[in-house]
């Protein structure tokens, strides 16, 4: 007879490590694995399930929490859940209901009740193993899914838009591989500006779809609703009309954000200047997260505060990676002076640069457009660390100077110096 296996899904270790305390003695004795990274819940299960039962932590009592939890009970029929709550859930009662949770827990919650719980909840897994568990891969995903990364930022002006288009640019020119922007800035998306597209559609009309579908068939289609870069960046599009963000939800966000990265080996989600509900469900479906400010100081206290929030909302920090964006001299602040209020360091720290405008003029990342200049040179410089350790050394990183040649004659024939409207 094998080990009852325990998940403990919380942005904390706290409850699994009180789980594995009360369970010590029991025979034979549950084998208790804690995810704190919620939205990676899927590719546990995929990887180390199936879970007898599943125990959700406080992190979980928002209503994108509730929604994520009905899926997983959908998906996973024979596995018993159990809720274990600070506070009272954000959804309503017919939510809760849905989830067919076993027992709903009031922490702080002594061992005595927490091992019954527990107990009662590995006793009714055995009366559903009968029910076969559909093994969870992603929303229509045939193999691994996506390396996410989110660019965020506390103050507007950070240049979130112009990092995600030149880290979606790196590795789609280093790597054989895919890379996708999904525009989560709803209401002001600057993507398709920035890349000067005319998108078609938008993430509305993805979801608009998704409301008569299953998520896979969100995922196989998704390519439908994406426009493609001359350099080979795909991006789906925010709405056109800012009312539209409205509707769009956190569960929504985190079903298209999965469909992409079903589909593609980079996510790059590019977010308002705001930590909503959506651009934390965001935040719950990525690899990593890259927190931009530039060198001025209500930039940089907003840094910390930002930070902080995330520590607080047990958003693991090995995740988190800073950018200081248009560095200048004689502004009153110098970089030493902003790096020892952050104890992390700075992957990069990118100069102020007359090109970066240029290049957003003519739609094109500064990396293709001047991939000599300075800030080209440092942003590849950090972002070459993504890359594998044998392929870093063919990322040429040297001598600043004039934009390429090749490029920007190619790109003065190609454009008119009148913009257009994307």
């Amino acid at each position: 007879m094998r080990n009852p296996k325990l998940l403990v899904l919380d942005r904390s270790d706290e409850l699994a490590d009180q789980i594995r305390g009360v369970v010590d003695d029991v025979r034979p004795r549950p084998q208790v694995t804690s995810c704190t990274r919620v939205g990676s819940v899927g590719e546990l299960l995929l990887d180390d399930g199936p879970f007898d039962v599943l125990v959700a932590g406080s992190s979980l009592a928002t209503k994108t929490g509730l929604t994520r939890l009905q899926r997983l009970r959908e998906d996973h029929p024979a596995m018993a859940m159990v809720l274990a709550f600070d506070h009272r859930p954000d959804g309503r009662l017919r939510d809760i209901v849905r989830i067919g949770a076993v027992d709903l827990l009031q922490l702080p919650i002594d061992d005595t009740a927490l091992l019954d719980s527990v107990a009662r909840a590995l006793d009714l897994s055995g009366t559903r193993s009968s029910v076969p568990a559909p093994a969870y891969v992603g929303v229509g995903s045939t193999g691994p899914l996506g390396h996410v990364f989110t660019i965020a930022s506390a103050t507007g002006g950070c240049g979130k838009t112009f990092y995600s288009t030149n880290l979606a640019y790196f590795l789609t020119q280093h790597t054989d591989k895919r890379a996708c922007i999904v525009d989560l800035d709803l209401q002001f998306g600057e993507v398709s500006t920035a890349l000067r597209l005319r998108p078609r559609y938008t993430i509305s009309d993805a979801l608009q779809r998704a409301d008569d579908t299953e998520d896979s068939e969100l995922a196989a289609h998704i390519d439908d609703y994406i426009v493609t870069h001359e350099t080979g960046i795909h991006v789906l599009a925010a709405p056109k009309d800012p009312s539209e963000a409205d509707r769009i939800s956190p569960p929504d966000v985190t079903r298209v954000i999965e469909a992409v990265r079903s589909r593609y080996d980079y996510v790059i989600v590019d977010t308002p200047t705001a930590l909503t509900e959506v651009v934390l469900a965001a935040f719950d479906v990525s690899d990593e997260l890259y927190v931009m400010a530039t060198l001025d100081l209500p930039s940089v206290r907003n840094m910390a505060v930002f930070l902080n929030t995330l520590e607080k909302l047990k958003i693991p920090a090995d995740n988190v990676r800073l950018i200081l964006n248009k560095e200048e001299s004689d502004v009153g602040i110098s970089v030493a002076q902003v790096t020892k209020m952050f104890s992390q360091g700075f992957s990069s720290v990118l100069p102020y640069a007359k090109d970066v405008s240029k290049s957003i003029n003519v739609g094109m990342p500064v990396l293709g457009f001047a991939p000599r200049a300075e800030v080209s040179r440092r942003m590849a410089e950090g972002m070459k660390m993504l890359l594998p350790e044998d392929q870093r050394h063919l990322v040429q990183v040297g001598g600043g100077g004039a934009p390429s040649s090749g490029w920007f004659s190619r790109l003065r024939h190609r454009h008119s110096p009148q913009l257009s409207n994307p």
